[in-house]
């Protein structure tokens, strides 16, 4: 008899395990990291080029274990920037890879405040709906926000911005670069120092004008005369920064500072036009 109650008690035991194991393994995948979280808490975060026009930065995200995920929105919210909005994305998460995802920046924050950057990711995770937060590596965006920060403090005390389009032909367009004075330090002259233009763009400033903006002035219109350097199709198309134009201004005796401007609907319209001549007439030789 107690041979008999030896055995069964070791059966009992027996089948209680294969139970366990069992709930173990449906419950609880033993692929999940031990927080139950799929992405790595940390991420680095960069801005390629190709996107800077677009104000866009590129996030490095990392994932602990293999899952049927994907991104449908991401944020980024950080004392840097205000306001950034969310972005509507189909970024799918693949284990053992660097799964890139990219953020609209918000308005930024002047002077720079310090807090943790992080961003907020909401996703599909093997057909659950999960909400994950993770803390960025905020160096690259400290740097976009100091560079900001000074084009604002210049464009506080002046704006540049293309004038009217007076003429055109199919080789150059003839404009003004206008400085429109703004609140801060009115009582220092503003020098429209450089404007050189960019990668397809050639802009010359008339030398024998006045460049600066005088105390007590409001405007200040430079002429201006653009054309094209370049005009091979493939530049144009995979350039992202086309109708971006570098301009340095100087306030009273400072080095000059950095700004950029962009033409609107009228000026991009001419120059798309300057370009598409240049190529016509280069492939007409």
């Amino acid at each position: 008899m107690g041979r008999l109650t030896s055995l069964l008690i070791v059966g009992v035991v027996a089948l209680a395990g294969c139970t366990a194991s069992g709930t173990e393994v449906t419950n609880e995948p033993s692929s999940t990291t031990a927080s139950g979280r799929l992405t790595v808490p940390d991420a680095v975060v960069t801005f390629p080029r190709p996107f800077q026009a677009a104000r866009l930065v590129e996030a490095q995200v990392l994932t602990n274990y293999p899952a049927d995920a994907l991104i449908h929105s991401a944020r980024l919210e950080s004392p840097l920037f205000a306001d950034s909005p969310a972005r509507e994305t189909g970024v799918r998460l693949f284990p053992d890879w660097t799964n890139l995802v990219r953020l609209p920046l918000g308005t930024a924050v002047c002077p720079a405040p310090d807090g943790e950057t992080t961003l907020v990711l909401e996703m599909t995770v093997d057909g659950r709906d999960v909400t994950e937060t993770v803390t960025a590596d905020d160096s690259a965006l400290r740097q976009i926000n100091a560079a900001e920060c000074a084009q604002r403090a210049v464009l506080d005390v002046a704006t540049p911005s293309f004038g009217p389009v007076e003429s055109q032909d199919a080789t150059e367009l003839h404009t003004t670069i206008v400085l429109t004075r703004g609140p801060s330090q009115p009582g220092e002259p503003v020098t429209l120092s450089s404007m050189t233009g960019n990668i397809v763009y050639i802009v010359t400033l008339d030398q024998h004008a006045n460049h600066t903006l005088a105390v007590g002035e409001d405007t200040l219109a430079v002429p201006a005369t653009i054309t094209v350097g370049r005009c091979d199709p493939h530049v144009f198309a995979e350039s992202k920064k086309l109708f971006v134009f570098p301009v340095y201004l100087a306030i009273g005796d400072a080095e000059p500072g950095y700004v950029e401007i962009q033409p609107d609907a009228t000026a991009e319209a001419a120059l798309k036009q300057l370009f598409s001549d240049c190529g016509e007439a280069e492939r007409s030789d």
